[in-house]
């Protein structure tokens, strides 16, 4: 039986295309993917570390300054270096 298709211009020998994920992390996965009936791969975004990145620098901004004002935890005391007694 003939499953062969077209696909994004691409002719696959079956419709079967295994999604992104992290199996599709290891050359012998995707190996073994293919040998299941897979006929093409969906890779994670070759960019995927840069969006990591840049989310942690924007969270990193949004931070900064924060312990800078009047009312920010950092500026109040610990409990701890409260005393209820004076010491004699």
């Amino acid at each position: 039986m003939d499953l062969s298709t077209k696909y994004l211009g691409m002719s696959l020998r079956t419709p079967l295309v295994a999604s992104a994920s992290p199996i599709s992390h290891e050359i012998s996965a995707i190996r073994r993917l293919e040998e299941a009936g897979a006929s093409a791969v969906v890779l994670h975004s070759l960019f995927e570390e840069q969006l990591h990145q840049e989310s942690s620098e924007l969270e990193h901004h949004r931070k900064a300054g924060s312990q800078s004002v009047a009312e920010s935890p950092a500026y109040f005391p610990k409990a701890i270096e409260f005393r209820t007694r004076p010491e004699d």
